[in-house]
């Protein structure tokens, strides 16, 4: 079966449970489009990898649960946005 891949589809990240995250840019999607921010204050922030939460509809990435360590909230965000600092051990 052959399946519709958009030029922005991205595919999922393998970052485990653990691992240290820095919150960047992801590329554009379209020629028209400038770099996608993952949001005015996520920016340069770091997270750990809290757990995996599956295939996002959109192909940014995945989707992760992540634990912010600048306000220690956690929340989903795409793969798309997140840049590995650190492994986990």
């Amino acid at each position: 079966m052959n399946e519709l891949r958009h030029a922005w589809h991205s595919e999922d990240k393998n970052i485990p449970a653990g691992t240290l995250v820095r919150f960047v840019q992801a590329p554009p999607r379209y020629s028209s489009e400038d770099w996608r921010s993952p949001g005015a204050e996520l920016e340069g922030e770091l997270a750990v990898i809290v757990d995996w939460c599956g295939s996002d509809s959109h192909g940014w990435g995945g989707v992760f649960m992540v634990h912010e360590n600048k306000t220690g909230k956690q929340f989903m965000h795409w793969g798309d946005f997140l840049e590995v600092v650190g492994e986990s051990r």
